[in-house]
């Protein structure tokens, strides 16, 4: 059988090399020359130590014009041992691999790789070598001369490390062997040398050969590969003809002999659960699905069907899979391609095990079959694979909607968070794992989508179909891409691809104005940056007519062919990139212009597209929470109502605006209040209202923001300008929050609109102040909190103070359970206002009023607020001092200390339920006017502590599930916690030095802590 397939290793060959007459010799790489090196290979695994020995002989064809002075393998499983350059990268880089992370570091002596290398000859003579971790240097015996060919033969041993990544033995799903890299791989030889990165987390390069592999192992093991099973009848395990014998030999082992013509590497898998079922229809290779079947995987019965229709699909909008079959194996980590096959995890829904085996399954034309080097142009691979893939799913699933959406979105983010690096670096060399990710899957993707744009949809399709039918097993770059792309538009197409590749520039164009002038309309538009792109410009008329208008660039010279013949279009004269600006006017229109819009078909990654169309692009959602879009300005509006004992009813409503990933912020309200309702008369109406703007300030870094806040709530007017900086090189991909945040505050009470024991804590008049805030992690869990203000009160009386709170939580496994240590610590000046001053029961009055569920309910009625026992949590344990008087001694003052350890229980993870908590709650402090340090003293019996133990239920709005899209839209319910708690202990809850357990209850309303 092997004569078979080495006559179709020969076919394989001439039909790409006759499939067009611009088609060269398959031994020519880019109209040049490639290396090819052939495999034979015999091993014997071990399954129960899971090592196995191997013989190896590579024919290596120099069909270079070089003379080889050096050879090199890749020893890939040396890279999973502790302290490799791989488990240091991934315990050092910002972002590691969540498969990884630091799991090669704790790896034991049976769980670590190895290929140990026995002996090597060239030629039938020994030859020695050094290893390099992951690399094989080869001191050769004699230099290898252009044309010649040369025989090297090894003996090896190796061992399966546990499975971390792409490749190992028991993986998550309890695999037994997933089998990529396995074997001494000779590196690739090209125009550019040898291609010898150290292993290190990504991406390959191979040349072209045969590979004859024979494989023995433990007879209950089933096993898929890349390549052709030679001898079925003698294995069995499904791949039998059922119209023949079987020839299983004696024994308790197996040997699997696999011959696969003209690829660049071999993966195999094997398990002795595996269910082995092929699936065959008209237009697809032979599907092999090798699984175990339990319930997690019963989708598999319904995978045959989608891969089949996926190869139809490829091979029409593309070009023919090379190969007679494709097997997909249960193994791996996720999803990895090879040659003629692919691992992928198994326990996934519908969308997820087609989703992941459609992208595998396309690598097949670009990984496997125009082999681009993926350590280099790893873009070429994954970028063209989600490409395809978005197209391939659009199809299966019959979806509506723009397939490559989401590939925008996330280029925007990275953009946005300022995390994107240039694409034209090696694979291993990007500071982060995400801005590698988005360079290689979606850049590269966003790539030909953009390029769809400038070309259009039937140059694109045509550039697509030529470049796979050119450049299959060439390992082509992206010059050949790009040449091809030039030559079926009939443009210049350098300047983009060197503007996406090696920069990173972004696009933002805009119209700037329309001015109608009787019927002459006159247009101009703007570039922010020099990244310049071809413009489709879409105008509507009064009378509901069309027009598209195309402004080439200059540097493209030429001009896409019109995609909708159904408007008409005008073609004006190209924009320079050195002009900024671009106007023109048009005439004897028969109709003014009423809108006006840049790409309407949203292939261009504008990084604003508020811009892009006129009029403004605002688009308004009744009782709705605005979902930030890339195209349209979403707001929310809904009407509230309220009342409160001495702001009477409250009338208003809420606008709400947001951009793409929360960018240029907008919350406004307007109340309009009776006063009380005992004396309605006009002179007692008022109005509350709030205005405030938030957006980024890219002047002070990628993560940066300003906000600017105006209003008045319930008879107190504040202002507030801020700005903030998350500090840290890779912003929101830092292991841990950090943020400098700089404030400007007014706040000035002008009426008693709050029941009186919240306005009697209340002084009037104008508090002026700054503060200068860093916060770590996030405080109501584990971070720190430092912030220092200053402020004046009526201008005469100044203040300092500065504040500390910290948090530690410890959580169980599965996060139901958590113990949280909380300390806060404050001082301040005797000359600070009455608002400032610290409660320990209850935060300081401006906390309170700061938070608007608290203030809104506490503020319904004086009566209510004290049989409800409202009370504020402040953040601390000792709520329950709340019931009592506030001029309580040790209870108010400038300075606080205070310690609280709580236990909390999640009886429920999932649902609703999900939203109650459970807790127990200890802590001790003390609040003391005067100095910090001086008047300070340690609990005695003349100076006692304030201290409380108690219980509760918690209930935390944001928890519910899709619960944003209830309280979003509402300044009450936004991140609302209400709890019932029982303070049964409160260590002198009087002036007396009595120990008073009794039982309590109170409703505690504010923040998470």
């Amino acid at each position: 059988m092997i004569f078979r397939y080495a006559a179709a290793a020969f076919i394989l060959s001439l039909f790409f090399l006759f499939a067009t007459p611009l088609v060269p010799a398959l031994t020519a790489q880019n109209a040049a020359w490639q290396q090819r090196v052939d495999y034979e290979m015999d091993i014997r695994m071990n399954v129960e130590t899971n090592q196995f020995s191997g013989s190896q002989l590579v024919t290596y064809h120099n069909v270079s014009p070089d003379t080889l002075h050096r050879f090199f393998y890749h020893l890939y499983y040396n890279a999973f041992q502790p302290g490799s350059m791989m488990d240091t990268r991934s315990r050092t880089i910002i972002d590691p691999d969540g498969r990884v992370r630091d799991r090669i570091y704790h790896l034991t002596e049976d769980e670590i790789g190895f290929q140990n290398i026995l002996s090597l000859k060239q030629n039938g003579q020994s030859v020695s070598f050094e290893v390099s971790e992951t690399i094989l240097s080869v001191n050769l015996s004699s230099p290898i001369l252009p044309g010649e060919t040369v025989i090297f033969e090894m003996e090896f041993e190796a061992q399966v490390p546990l499975q971390i990544r792409r490749t190992g033995r028991d993986n998550r799903e309890g695999i037994r062997y997933s089998m990529s890299q396995w074997y001494p791989k000779v590196a690739a030889y090209d125009q550019d040398g040898w291609h010898t990165p150290p292993y290190v987390a990504r991406e390959f390069h191979g040349n072209f050969g045969d590979f004859d592999v024979r494989i023995t192992i433990d007879r209950n093991y089933t096993l898929g590969a890349t390549g052709y099973l030679q001898n079925p009848q003698q294995v069995g395990h499904g791949y039998e003809d059922p119209e023949l014998p079987l020839e299983l030999p004696e024994g308790d082992e197996l040997t699997w002999h696999f011959f696969a013509p003209e690829v660049i590497d071999f993966f195999w898998g094997a398990h002795d659960e595996f269910i082995h079922v092929i699936h065959e229809e008209e237009g697809s290779p032979r599907i092999h699905m090798l699984y175990v079947e339990r319930p997690e995987t019963r989708f598999w019965e319904m995978l045959g069907e989608f891969t089949a229709e996926a190869f139809r699909f490829m091979n029409e909008y593309i070009g023919p899979y090379p190969y007679e079959q494709f097997t997909i194996i249960q193994g791996g980590d996720g999803g990895m391609e090879y040659p003629m096959g692919t691992l992928i995890t198994g326990h996934r829904p519908l969308w997820s095990l087609v989703g992941v085996t459609v992208h595998e399954l396309i690598h097949m034309w670009y990984q496997s079959t125009l082999a681009t080097n993926e350590t280099l142009y790893h873009w070429m691979d994954e970028g063209f694979t989600v490409y395809m893939s978005d197209l391939v799913m659009w199809h299966l699933f019959q979806l509506p909607g723009d397939p490559h959406a989401s590939t925008y979105r996330a280029y925007l983010r990275l953009v946005h968070d300022g995390l994107e690096e240039y694409m034209g670096q090696h694979a291993d060399r990007y500071d982060t794992n995400a801005a590698y990710s988005m360079a290689s899957y979606r850049k590269g993707s966003l790539i030909l989508h953009q390029l769809e744009y400038i070309i259009g949809r039937d140059a694109m399709k045509r550039t697509m179909q030529r470049y796979y039918r050119d450049f299959a097993m060439r390992h082509p770059t992206p010059v050949d891409f790009q040449r091809i792309a030039e030559e079926e538009s009939g443009m210049q197409l350098r300047w983009y691809f060197d503007e996406m590749l090696y920069s990173t520039r972004t696009i933002d164009i805009g119209i700037d104005r329309v001015r109608n002038a009787g019927r002459n309309t006159t247009i101009r538009l703007s570039r922010d940056g020099i990244f310049h792109m071809p413009v489709d410009l879409l105008l509507t008329y009064a009378d509901g007519t069309q027009e598209l208008i195309y402004i080439p660039t200059q540097q493209q010279l030429g001009i896409k062919a019109h995609e909708h013949p159904d408007i008409p279009r005008t073609v004006l004269e190209p924009w320079p990139w050195t002009h900024a600006t671009y106007e023109f006017t048009l005439e004897g229109r028969p109709a003014l212009v009423t809108a006006a819009e840049i790409d309407p078909s949203n292939r261009l990654a504008d990084i604003n597209r508020l811009n892009n169309r006129w009029p403004f692009p605002a688009e308004f959602n009744a009782f709705q929470v605005p979902e930030p879009d890339w195209n349209t300005y979403q707001t929310g509006v809904r009407p509230a109502l309220w009342y409160g004992e001495r702001a009477g009813l409250r009338v208003g409503g809420r606008l709400s605006g947001r951009y793409l990933f929360n960018t240029k912020a907008l919350d406004a309200e307007l109340w309009l209040t009776t006063g009380t309702l005992e004396d309605p008369s006009a002179s007692n109406l008022d109005a509350d209202y709030r205005l405030s703007w938030r957006d980024r300030l890219p002047l002070l870094g990628p993560d940066s923001w300003w906000q600017a806040e105006t209003g008045r709530f319930y008879g107190v007017h504040h202002q507030r300008l801020a700005v903030e900086r998350r500090l840290g090189r890779f912003g929101r991909l830092e292991r841990t929050r950090r943020v400098l945040s700089l404030d400007a505050f007014h706040l000035n009470k002008d009426a008693n609109r709050q029941i009186g024991a919240l306005s009697a804590q209340w002084e009037r008049g104008s508090l002026i102040g700054a503060g200068l805030s860093f916060e770590q992690g996030d405080v109501s869990e584990t971070g720190i909190l430092l912030r220092a203000e200053t402020a004046t009160f009526y201008g005469e009386r100044a203040a300092q103070q500065v504040q500390l709170r910290a948090g530690y939580t410890w959580f169980s496994s599965d996060f139901r359970y958590r113990v949280r240590f909380g300390l806060q610590a404050a001082g301040g000046s005797g000359q600070m206002a009455q608002q400032q001053r610290y409660n320990l029961g209850s935060g300081t009055a401006i906390e309170r009023w700061q938070n608007r569920a608290f203030t809104a309910t506490a503020n319904i009625d004086g009566l209510f607020y004290e049989d409800a026992r409202l009370s504020f949590d402040s953040g601390n344990a000792l709520s329950g001092y709340s019931l009592h008087t506030p001029g309580r001694s040790g209870l108010t003052g400038n300075n606080m200390l205070a310690f609280s350890v709580w236990q909390s229980y999640r009886p429920f993870l999932r649902g609703n339920q999900r939203a109650f908590e459970l807790e127990v709650f200890s802590g001790t402090g003390l609040a003391w006017d005067g100095s910090f340090a001086t008047d300070f003293s340690l609990p005695s019996a003349s100076s006692p502590w304030l201290a409380s133990t108690g219980a509760g239920i918690v209930f935390d709005f944001s928890e519910l599930p899709r619960s944003a899209r209830y309280t979003g839209q509402s300044a009450l319910l936004s991140g609302l916690r209400v709890a019932l708690r029982s303070p049964f202990y409160l260590h002198q809850a009087g002036d007396t030095n009595d120990f008073e357990p009794t039982s309590r209850w109170m409703i505690g309303v504010g923040k998470a802590f």
